[in-house]
C-alpha cells in the first residue's frame, strides 16, 4: 500500500513540475497539495509548492513551505536561500541573517555562496540604516528619518512596522496623504491591523473625506467590534456624514440651514464652511445646464466613462438622423450640450470648476470674462470631430 502511495506522490509530483512548466499554476498548485497530503514528508513536495506560492505573488504562503522543508533536510541550500530573501524583504534582519550564515556553512555551490554574500552585506547596511532611522525619529528629525526609511523600505518592501514609522514622519511633516499610502499598506501586510485602519479613517476625517474616514472605521470595527476609540471615533464620522448628506440634498432649493447645522457641529471643518460658500453658486447652477445629467453619468465618473457615455449620445444625437425640421433643430441644441458637457467634464481644471458651482462655459459665471464658446449656431460645428479624444473610434460628418 505504501508503495501505491508513493507512487500517486510521484505522479503528482510530475505533473505539477510540467505544469509549473508551463505557466499553469493554479493547476500545478493543486497537485502540490495532493502530493503534500500524500506525503507530509516529502521535503520535495513542500519545496515545489511553494516555488508555486512565490510564482503567485503569495509570499505569506511560500515562508511556512520553505520552513518545512529546511526542517525535514537541514542542508537544502537553495530552500534556505530563498527563506533568507522573503525574511529579509519583510524587515526581519536577524533571522534573514542566520539563514545567509548557514547557507555558507553548508557546502553551498559557488552561486549560492556568491548570493548569501551579497545578501548578508545588504543585511547589513539594512541594520545600519535602521538604527539611524529610529535615531533621527527619536530626535525628530523627520525627513532625515524619511530618507533613511526610504532606502531601507526598497529592499525591506514587506516590513509593516517601518512603513507605520514613515507614515508617524510623514503626518509630523503635514503630508498626511503620504501616510495614509503607507499605512494602507501596513493594513495588508499585518494581520488584523486595526490600529492602522483606525489612523487613516483619523487621518481622512482631518483632510474633509468624510465618506472614505467612514469606509475605513469600519473595516477596523470588522475587525474588532470592541474597539473603543474605533467605535467612538464611528460615532461622530456617522453623525457628521449624515448632516453632510443631508445638506448637500438641500443645496439645491436653497436652504443653508443644514449646513449650518452641520458647521456647528463642527465648526472648524473647512468642507463645511466651503459648503456653505459654495450653496448658492449650486442653486444657481441646478437651474442651467447640468452636464453630469446630459452625459447620463454619476458625478464620480472615471474620464473613459464620460467619454463612451458622450460617444453613444453623439451619435444618437447626431442631426443628420433627423428629416424633420423641427426635430433637426432639437437635435442640434441636444449635440450641442453633450459637446459641451464633454467638453467640461473631461477637462480637470474645467471639471473641478464645474463641480465648484462655476460652469466654465458661461459668460455670466465668469465673471464676464468671454462668451460660451457652444453658444453658437449648429453650422459653426461643422467639420468638428466629437470622437478624436485620443482613442481608435474615428466618426465622419456628412452634412447636406
Amino acid at each position: 500500500a505504501e508503495c501505491g502511495v508513493n507512487a500517486d506522490v510521484e505522479k503528482h509530483l510530475e505533473l505539477g513540475k510540467k505544469l509549473l512548466a508551463a505557466g499553469q499554476l493554479a493547476d500545478a498548485l493543486s497537485q502540490f497539495h495532493a502530493a503534500v497530503d500524500g506525503d507530509p514528508d516529502n521535503y520535495i513536495a513542500y519545496y515545489r509548492r511553494a516555488t508555486v506560492f512565490l510564482a503567485m505573488g503569495k509570499s505569506k504562503a511560500a515562508l511556512p513551505d520553505l520552513t518545512k522543508v529546511i526542517e525535514l533536510k537541514m542542508d537544502f541550500t537553495a530552500a534556505r536561500l530563498q527563506r533568507g530573501h522573503l525574511l529579509l524583504k519583510q524587515g526581519k534582519l536577524d533571522e534573514a541573517e542566520d539563514d545567509f550564515k548557514k547557507v555558507l556553512k553548508s557546502n553551498p555551490s559557488e552561486n549560492e555562496e556568491k548570493e548569501a554574500q551579497s545578501q548578508l552585506v545588504k543585511s547589513d547596511e539594512m541594520q545600519r540604516l535602521r538604527s539611524q532611522a529610529l535615531e533621527a525619529f527619536q530626535s525628530a528629525h523627520y525627513t532625515a528619518a524619511i530618507t533613511f526609511l526610504d532606502k531601507i523600505l526598497e529592499v525591506c518592501v514587506w516590513d509593516a512596522e517601518l512603513r507605520e514609522l514613515r507614515a508617524e514622519c510623514f503626518i509630523k511633516e503635514g503630508e498626511p496623504r503620504k501616510a495614509i499610502s503607507d499605512l494602507k499598506a501596513s493594513s495588508k501586510l499585518k494581520n488584523d491591523n486595526t490600529e492602522a485602519f483606525y489612523k487613516i479613517s483619523t487621518l481622512y476625517y482631518q483632510l474633509g473625506d468624510h465618506e472614505l474616514s467612514l469606509s475605513e472605521v469600519r473595516e477596523c470595527l470588522k475587525l474588532d467590534q470592541d474597539h473603543k476609540r474605533c467605535f467612538a471615533h464611528y460615532k461622530q464620522v456617522k453623525k457628521l456624514n449624515k448632516l453632510i448628506e443631508s445638506a448637500e440634498e438641500l443645496i439645491r432649493d436653497g436652504r443653508r440651514n443644514d449646513y449650518e447645522a452641520a458647521q456647528e457641529h463642527n465648526e472648524n471643518d473647512q468642507q463645511i464652511r466651503e459648503g456653505l460658500e459654495k450653496a448658492q453658486r449650486l442653486l444657481k447652477q441646478s437651474q442651467k445646464r447640468d452636464y453630469y445629467k446630459i452625459l447620463g453619468v454619476k458625478r464620480n465618473a472615471k474620464k473613459q466613462e464620460i467619454i463612451k457615455a458622450y460617444r453613444k449620445l453623439a451619435l444618437q444625437w447626431h442631426p443628420d438622423n433627423f428629416q424633420n425640421e423641427e426635430e433637426k433643430k432639437k437635435a442640434e441644441k441636444k449635440f450641442i450640450d453633450i459637446a459641451a458637457a464633454k467638453e467640461v467634464l473631461s477637462d480637470p481644471e474645467m471639471r473641478k470648476k464645474f463641480d465648484d458651482g462655476e460652469d466654465p462655459l458661461d459668460a455670466e459665471s465668469q465673471q464676464g470674462g468671454g462668451g460660451n464658446p457652444f453658444h453658437r449656431s449648429w453650422n459653426s460645428w461643422q467639420g468638428f470631430n466629437p470622437f478624436s479624444s485620443g482613442g481608435p473610434f474615428r466618426f465622419k460628418f456628412h452634412f447636406n
